[in-house]
């Protein structure tokens, strides 16, 4: 039976690499790799141990080289309307740039995106800190986070980068609520971190959206528009000084709907010792305003950095002209647009994003587009080598050190056999 899933997991993978091939990572495509790493994890559990490493170096050096044809693969339009492979468009347009500017601006791209992905980590390593979980900075979260993104640069939105980071945390501190609860911190700070770094860019992005409403004829209705952003980011900055600064309403939430289950009796009832455990573990944070207050501000200056890789990327392909504030802004927009995105690491969408807010700004939409697949391709140049660390994580690594509550824990549930934390792993397939 292993080795016919094992046959299923490779069909749907192969049909995964000819939609890459053909640059066409859509929905068909996410469809097929969902039902291959499903596959692919059934089969390995039932295999023997060494069969299993084996199968399991196959599969990481296939899906490293289809990551990698699957980028390069990727169709932009380029000059005329035409849609071209992402590095023959590429190719094409280095010939009519000037090549010392493209490089440093494009390494200077590259520095940021990385800058922006050490200050996400240091986000994460915050909060796991903050519920008694004390991993090594630099050889545990900050190499978590990188192979997070690899992974991640071929599933949707941030899937594979929160997957793994929350996947690794739990099963090496065996603390499993306490990660879910650090990861969903986590993700609240970085959602609502834009909020101020939106508030700055907003008297500037003025001429972006009136663009936009313009283009359907909306155009006097952008005061209006501008006046409802605001209000919204206000209210969400607020908001989080309140969950700041008063951590414990949460905790009082969660406990007041572990009461109202218990009440409720069968399953019911055993869903609110889940729900306890999760309120006690946000409760941890209570008292620690400082620590939450970095945490907030690393994580809105990471998605700082990224919006900044576009402007650079203009830069890079020789835009004159460029205003700073203006692209930061819709790049924003951009970034968040691709959180919600189907496609795969947002693909297509970073794009048309980019070409329906920035065009004007960039000198027309092709230009607008490439900034946009260049600030992809910088940002993933980035960090796409932490797939390397992929290949350190064997069955027997373990991090230097895993500190509960100030205590080294032992891993006996590794050496058992099993994470013992209910979180599956993200990197089968």
């Amino acid at each position: 039976m292993s080795w016919l899933l094992l046959s299923v997991s490779a069909a749907c993978f192969a049909g995964v690499s000819w939609f890459a091939w053909e640059g066409r990572l859509g929905l068909p495509a996410i469809g097929l790799l969902l039902v291959s790493v499903a596959a692919f994890w059934a089969a390995r559990r039932g295999m023997e141990v060494t069969t299993r490493k084996r199968v399991d170096l196959v599969a990481k050096i296939v899906f490293t080289i289809a990551g990698f044809v699957a980028l390069g693969r990727h169709r932009i339009e380029g000059e005329g309307g035409e849609r071209l492979p992402l590095i023959e468009a590429m190719t094409r347009y280095l010939g009519e740039v000037d090549p010392g500017p493209f490089f440093a601006f494009a390494a200077l791209a590259m520095s940021v995106k990385l800058l922006g992905v050490l200050l996400s980590a240091t986000g994460w390593h915050l909060m796991l800190l903050g519920q008694g979980i004390r991993f090594p900075f630099w050889r545990f979260t900050v190499t978590s986070f990188l192979i997070g993104r690899f992974i991640g640069t071929f599933l949707p939105s941030t899937v594979g980068l929160d997957g793994y980071t929350l996947y690794e945390a739990a099963r090496y501190s065996g603390q499993g609520p306490r990660a879910v609860t650090a990861k969903a911190a986590e993700k609240l700070l970085g959602l609502t971190g834009r909020a101020p770094g939106f508030l700055v860019a907003l008297p500037f992005g003025y001429p972006v959206l009136h663009g936009v409403m313009d283009s359907v004829g909306q155009g006097e209705r952008t005061p209006l528009l501008v006046g409802v952003v605001a209000t919204v980011l206000v209210l969400v900055v607020i908001g989080v000084a309140a969950m700041l600064l008063f951590p414990g309403l949460p905790q009082r939430l969660v406990h007041g709907i572990a009461a109202r289950a218990q009440g409720l009796g069968g399953p019911a009832a055993r869903v609110a010792g889940t729900l306890d455990r999760l309120a006690t573990a946000i409760g941890a944070y209570r008292g620690k305003v400082g620590l939450l207050s970095v945490a907030y501000v690393a994580k809105g200056l990471s998605s700082f950095c990224t919006w900044t890789v576009y402007y650079l990327t203009g830069l890079a392909i020789g835009v004159t002209g460029l205003a700073f504030w203006p692209v930061v802004f819709g790049s924003g927009i951009q970034e968040v647009g691709t959180l919600f995105s189907p496609t795969i690491a947002g693909e297509g969408v970073r794009e048309a994003l980019q070409a329906l807010l920035l065009s004007a700004q960039y000198g027309g939409p092709a230009q607008a587009v490439l900034a946009g697949a260049l600030g992809f391709v910088a940002a993933e140049a980035a960090t796409l080598w932490g797939g390397l660390f992929l290949y350190t994580r064997t069955d027997s690594w373990r991090p230097a050190s895993c500190e509960v509550d100030g205590a080294q824990v032992d891993y006996a549930w590794l050496a058992e056999g099993g994470a013992g934390v209910g979180v599956p792993d993200p990197r089968a397939g």
